[in-house]
C-alpha cells in the first residue's frame, strides 16, 4: 500500500492510496464515522424561575422568566450537537474511561443569557474560563430569546465515540472513489480543455492528457455539461486506475483532520488485534 497526503487543513483531508482495495478504505470511512472519540455535550441542567429583572419603556419593572420558544429537550439536544474542540492531551486524559461515561471527568459549560437576542455557540462559556476549550465555530445559533425570557444552563462535555451517539461523530461526508485519468483528443480537444478549467494537461501525440488524479476528477466533472453533445463525448477518453483511489473527509471542527486519521486507523488497528486473538483463542 501506499499512501500520500495530497493536502490535510484542520478541517479537511486528502489521501491518494495505490495498491489498496475497496474494502480497508471502506474500513476506513466506517472507522473515521464511528471509532474516532471525541467530546461531545452529554447532559445539561436548566434553572428554573426567575433570572433577575428588567425595565420596560414605561418604567415598569418585570422579572426575566426563564424559556424560550423551544422546549428545554430540544435545546439540550441543539447544545449536545455543538462540536466540542479535542485534543490529544484531552483524548489522553479522558481515555481510560472512554467505555464507562459515569466514570469520566467532565468539563463544565455556561450559557447566561436575556433577551431579547439570539443565542450563538460563542455564548456558551467554559466554566473554568480555558478559551481553548470555547466551541470553535462562535456563529452556530442556538435559540432566540424575545422580551423578558432568559436562559441560564449548565452543560456538561465527556468523551464519546459516533457508534454511541451522532453528538460525538466527529468527521462527516467521508469518501472516496476510484483514480482516473482524462484523455482529451480531436478537434474539440482545445474547447474542452478550457472547458475543464483545472490545467495540468500535457501533449500526448495529437491528444491532450491529464494524469494527475485530483484534477482529473475535478475537469471530469466540469466536462459534465458536454453529456448530450455526441461529438464532445467522443473526445472525451476516461481511463480508471486499478487498485488507485482518492480518499477525502472532513470534520466537525472538534477534533483536527490529522488527529481524527490517527485515530481512525489506531482503532482499526486494535479491532484486527482483537479479532486475530479471538481467532487464536478459538483454534
Amino acid at each position: 500500500m501506499k499512501l500520500t497526503i495530497l493536502e490535510m487543513r484542520d478541517d479537511y483531508g486528502l489521501l491518494e492510496f495505490e495498491e489498496v482495495n475497496y474494502s480497508f478504505l471502506n474500513s476506513l470511512r466506517r472507522a473515521l464515522v464511528t471509532m474516532v472519540p471525541c467530546l461531545g455535550i452529554h447532559k445539561v441542567d436548566f434553572h428554573m424561575g426567575a433570572l433577575g429583572s428588567w425595565t420596560d419603556e414605561e418604567g415598569e419593572e418585570h422579572e426575566y422568566e426563564s424559556l424560550s420558544a423551544m422546549f428545554n429537550e430540544i435545546l439540550a439536544h441543539r447544545l449536545g450537537m455543538l462540536p466540542v474542540p479535542t485534543d490529544s492531551a484531552t483524548l489522553q486524559a479522558f481515555s481510560a474511561a472512554l467505555d464507562d461515561p459515569e466514570q469520566q471527568p467532565e468539563i463544565m459549560y455556561s450559557l447566561n443569557m436575556q433577551g431579547p437576542c439570539t443565542v450563538y455557540s460563542g455564548d456558551l462559556e467554559p466554566v473554568n474560563g480555558d478559551k481553548s476549550l470555547a466551541i470553535p465555530d462562535p456563529h452556530i445559533p442556538i435559540v432566540k430569546l424575545g422580551e423578558g425570557q432568559a436562559v441560564l444552563v449548565y452543560a456538561r462535555a465527556i468523551i464519546g465515540s459516533g457508534a454511541r451517539h451522532s453528538k460525538w461523530q466527529a468527521v462527516v461526508a467521508p469518501r472516496f472513489h476510484e483514480a482516473q485519468t482524462l484523455r482529451l483528443s480531436g478537434a474539440r480537444s482545445k474547447e474542452l480543455v478550457e472547458a475543464a478549467g483545472t490545467g495540468g494537461f500535457r501533449k500526448s501525440g495529437k491528444a491532450q492528457l491529464l494524469k494527475d488524479p485530483v484534477k482529473a476528477y475535478h475537469a471530469i466533472r466540469n466536462l459534465r455539461r458536454f453529456h448530450a453533445d455526441e461529438k464532445a463525448q467522443a473526445a472525451i477518453e476516461i481511463e480508471t486506475l486499478p487498485d488507485h483511489y482518492l480518499f477525502e473527509f472532513e470534520t466537525t471542527g472538534a477534533i483536527t483532520a490529522g488527529l481524527a486519521l490517527e485515530q481512525a486507523l489506531k482503532a482499526l488497528d486494535s479491532h484486527c488485534v482483537e479479532f486475530v486473538a479471538g481467532l487464536e483463542a478459538a483454534a
